[in-house]
């Protein structure tokens, strides 16, 4: 087994010294005196910062280049900028008939005019039937079919080998002419690429915040949908600047230590409703008390659901900035005319990543992240092949030794369940005779 590290941690007023624990012992909390002090953080449970029971929704700035070291690691809004194309194409023409003409695209046609989710190959359950079909058709019959009230999405794509651009994709036949490819667009890109890197080194406690190249562009994506349609809320293994160009959006995140509470299956979290299971009508809440399994998830999620939630409503101009492996649902607001939602997507590589060189989506798991998770597995498998109790008891040494590997900890109980109370001075006559069992 490797050496784990040492790392030491002096406080003052006490002079308390913390090192990683040896072999066998279990990381946690540390007492002195009546105050617990964390030197490292908490493997699991997820240690969940406290906020405020009101949902919070995401300010604009209006310069957010001056506020990076307060929001480096969280989503944050900005710019609100109409025409940052050139003097010709402004934002709120780009969900015309006339922005990409006859451009061919494919469009994933959704089955159920009810549905409101798009249960994209990512993002749906595992071996479930999709909700769509796709079809290619001109850009003028999407934007036209969406205003007659189908219910339509697409995310371009550039082929199963290449990562898709919108500053190269979509240059016009007749004019030669990509509508992105602007100065204005391309000064844009690289402010917000300049944004996440800050972010980035500020999440980092980087002193060196104006240092680049900690971020290359791996992609940049175009996406188009009816109002009134959701992606199921995801995770994206990259940091990602959503551009919404034209309609609304509303976006829900929750932060990556929030994983255990949103019934998660695979990236996606198998969440339909949003609303939180006190609030549902009497049609939702039969359907859910139908399944336990599906209630009980429900009613997890509501411990939650508000006091964690981020909350951020895109008008056309603006920009949020999504950090890597938060989970985000998205969904596209309704107006009165029937306009689609049309926003780009620009996804980022972190340089001190591996990431599959195959990955042209931009949403698979990281090399070693899932190396880890498949040996994980098999550490599991060989596990199984024990008899209890040790199949349990080595299961929690192995996960004592990860928390260790990692500089962390496991958080113990202080005190032994309540139907077993601490051993204090006021003993019942029962306790005291246990008692004697440990007296010299």
């Amino acid at each position: 087994m490797p050496q784990r590290k040492t790392t030491t941690t002096n406080t003052t007023g006490g002079g308390v010294e913390q090192r990683a624990c040896p072999p066998g012992k279990y990381s946690r909390r540390r007492r002195r005196d009546d105050a617990c002090e964390r030197v490292n953080c908490c493997l699991w449970p997820p240690d969940l910062n406290e906020r405020s029971v009101n949902v919070p929704e995401i300010s604009l700035s209006e310069n957010p280049l001056d506020l990076y070291p307060r929001v480096g690691g969280e989503p944050y809004k900005m710019f609100s900028d109409k025409t940052y194309m050139d003097e010709s194409i402004t934002v709120e023409n780009t969900n015309s008939e006339e922005f990409l003409k006859d451009l061919i695209v494919e469009v994933h046609v959704i089955d159920d005019p009810s549905a409101t989710h798009v249960d994209l190959a990512g993002h749906r359950k595992p071996n479930t039937p999709r909700n769509f079909t796709f079809q290619k058709m001109p850009w003028r019959e999407m934007i036209r079919r969406i205003r007659k009230g189908e219910k339509l999405y697409t995310r371009h794509t550039n082929g199963p080998k290449k990562a898709a651009n919108v500053l190269t994709d979509f240059q016009d036949p007749e004019t030669k002419r990509n509508p992105f490819d602007t100065p204005t667009f391309h000064g844009r890109c690289r402010e917000t690429r300049r944004m996440v890197e800050r972010f980035y080194a500020a999440a980092r406690n980087n002193s060196d915040v104006n240092s680049n190249g900690t971020v290359v562009t791996h992609s940049s994506v175009l996406r188009v949908s009816s109002p009134g349609t959701t992606l199921w809320m995801h995770f994206d293994t990259r940091d990602n600047i959503l551009h919404q160009l034209s309609g609304r959006k509303r976006v829900i995140l929750y932060a990556p230590e929030c994983e255990p509470w949103l019934n998660v299956e695979g990236s996606s979290a198998r969440l339909k409703y949003m609303r939180g299971y006190e609030n549902f009508d009497e049609k939702i809440i039969n359907e859910i008390s139908c399944d336990e399994e599906l209630e009980y998830n429900y009613r997890l999620f509501d411990a939650i659901r508000l006091e964690r939630a981020h909350v951020c409503t895109l008008e056309p101009g603006d920009a949020l900035y999504i950090p890597a492996l938060w989970f985000h649902r998205v969904t596209s607001l309704p107006s009165e005319t029937n306009e689609p939602s049309v926003a780009v997507n620009v996804f980022y590589n972190r340089v001190d990543i591996d990431y599959d060189g195959k990955d042209v989506y931009g949403n698979k798991d990281p090399v070693k992240g899932k190396d880890a998770m498949q040996k994980a597995s098999e550490l599991g498998a060989m596990l199984n092949t024990l008899p209890p109790p040790y199949k349990t008891f080595y299961a929690r040494r192995c996960l004592n030794e990860i928390a260790a590997q990692l500089d962390m900890y496991l958080r113990i109980p202080d005190h032994m369940p309540n139907s077993h109370p601490p051993l204090d001075n006021t003993f019942c006559d029962e306790n005291k005779e246990a008692l004697k069992a440990f007296e010299d």
